[in-house]
């Protein structure tokens, strides 16, 4: 199960990657304003794509908080280098929004771990404190 769910984090990180290396400029962009409509759209993509990868996997009831481990687990390491290698991973967009893309990466990480405990549905037995 987590291998299953650490490919299709995989397949979701590469497809966010080549999505920001080829038009990357239009949706992150150098103004000020902008920039927090961007950062705010992190959590609601992560979030939705969490969901639907999280349905596709198809897991067992109360596995879902596994498996959005294993999604999320690719996505923010290999996000980790792409923030360092941000001037030579994505020369259309300004190097300045690196720490941006940092942010938004963490915060779309997290939508994802967050999307899968949340939709955890837990035995009676082990909701104790």
């Amino acid at each position: 199960m987590i291998i299953r769910a650490m490919f299709f984090g995989f397949l979701m990180w590469l497809g966010v990657a080549a999505a920001f290396r080829f038009a990357g400029q239009y949706f992150f962009l150098p103004e000020e304003s902008l920039r927090l409509v961007t950062f705010l759209s992190a959590p609601v993509v992560g979030g939705v794509l969490g969901f639907v990868f999280l349905k596709l996997l198809g897991e067992a009831s109360g596995d879902e908080g596994e498996a959005s481990i294993g999604l999320a687990l690719p996505v923010l390491l290999l996000n980790g280098f792409l923030t360092h290698e941000f001037p030579n991973a994505f020369p259309n967009l300004d190097v300045t929004l690196d720490a941006t893309f940092g942010a938004w990466s963490l915060l779309f990480g997290a939508s994802i771990l967050f999307v899968g405990l949340w939709n955890t549905k837990l035995a009676p037995q082990d909701e104790r404190i």
